[in-house]
């Protein structure tokens, strides 16, 4: 006879499942993904290790699960405040407090998901993290700029081959996606020493936002 599960067993399996990533993620924000292994995954959820691979092969499956669980949260954050913002500088503003607020607020996780050494699992989902915070912004600038579809046809070689264009220059603006990426990644590097969990908590966010958000209007030739 082949067992088939019903809705109540399914409901149970997931139900585990959250409550083990939710672990996880506590066990990460205390101690980045170096201190997540299954055994203090496993004493978190208050559960033994072997129910923990009931619904995981291994330790970088279960890290991948919490990474994408987190990193689709973010992303959806990131999403509505591009949605919200009606013009190129709004949303140039608006992802900036949004992205450094968030990422100071939980400093310890947000270096986890940015920029510490993990398995090549989580590393894949953490570059689809990237793509998607670019994704939305592009399609945001598309949007404010009178081209909404525009960027969805457009190809990476593409947008290689366009021509080269000033963001500052009168009149001209540079693609899209090359904008974002210079968005996501200026505002990156800008987060290595601040979300540093050696290092001092940062003092003055205020200046970090207004320098950043002036640094982010620049690449869209907005003043």
């Amino acid at each position: 006879m082949v067992y088939r599960p019903t809705a109540r067993t399914r409901a149970n399996a997931q139900q585990r499942r959250t409550s083990i990533e939710s672990a996880a993620r506590h066990v990460i924000a205390r101690g980045g993904f170096a201190s997540a292994t299954v055994a203090a995954v496993a004493r978190e959820a208050e559960c033994s290790a072997g129910l923990i691979y009931t619904y995981y092969p291994n330790r970088d499956e279960l890290l991948r699960s919490v990474f994408a669980r987190a990193s689709g949260h973010e992303l959806a954050v990131i999403e509505a405040a591009v949605t919200q913002a009606g013009s190129a500088a709004a949303i140039a503003e608006s992802v900036t407090e949004v992205f450094v607020r968030r990422a100071v607020a939980g400093r310890r996780l947000a270096h986890a998901l940015l920029f510490e050494e993990v398995p090549d699992a989580v590393q894949l989902e953490r570059l689809i993290l990237r793509r998607g915070y670019v994704a939305a912004i592009a399609a945001g600038l598309d949007r404010v700029r009178g081209r909404a579809g525009d960027h969805a046809q457009t190809t990476p070689a593409e947008v290689a081959d366009a021509p080269s264009q000033t963001a500052g220059g009168a009149g001209q603006t540079a693609p899209a996606e090359v904008v974002a990426r210079f968005i996501v990644g200026g505002i990156a590097e800008n987060l290595v020493d601040v979300l540093n969990p050696s290092a001092p908590a940062p003092s003055d966010i205020e200046a970090l936002i207004s320098a950043l958000s002036a640094f982010t209007r620049s690449a869209l030739g907005e003043t």
